[in-house]
């Protein structure tokens, strides 16, 4: 028997669905049409770029062992010194190094935001109408 398949992917990231919502709705009447300037092809690299600015950030599991790494650091560092010359001694210690570490990890990750949202940023303004046909196509509602 044949029929009608649909295929669906596994990823569901930005770049996903609004290919999915465009080719879904394409024909639908209300739904907003690219226009003279904009074409397949350009959408296309804007959402590529505009992805790529998103995954930049790194998957959750890179995230992890950075923070792993990050909250680890300053103990080996301190563990350089002699206990007697460190401000504190024993379980006090690991405290402080796992703090710093935390906050190390914060900083990291502000960091990686700020970049992210530079990123998007340049995408934006390098494919304007691209933009705003995304943001038309994000705001559609079937």
């Amino acid at each position: 028997m044949k029929g009608t398949y649909t295929y669906r992917t596994v990823l569901d990231d930005f770049q996903q669905q609004i290919e999915n919502k465009i080719k879904n709705h394409k024909n639908e009447p209300n739904f907003p049409q690219m226009g003279n300037t904009l074409t397949e092809e350009i959408l296309s690299d804007y959402l590529f770029e505009y992805q790529a600015a998103l995954d930049s950030e790194g998957t959750e599991r890179t995230q992890y062992t950075i923070a792993g790494f990050l909250m680890c650091l300053p103990l080996l560092f301190m563990s350089a010194f002699p206990e007697k010359s460190l401000p504190y001694t024993g379980y006090k210690e690991v405290i402080f190094g796992v703090s710093i570490g935390l906050v190390l990890f914060f900083i990291y990750r502000v960091a990686m935001k700020i970049m992210v949202k530079s990123k998007i940023k340049s995408v934006n303004k390098t494919y304007p109408e691209a933009q705003a046909y995304v943001e038309k196509v994000k705001a559609y509602i079937n």
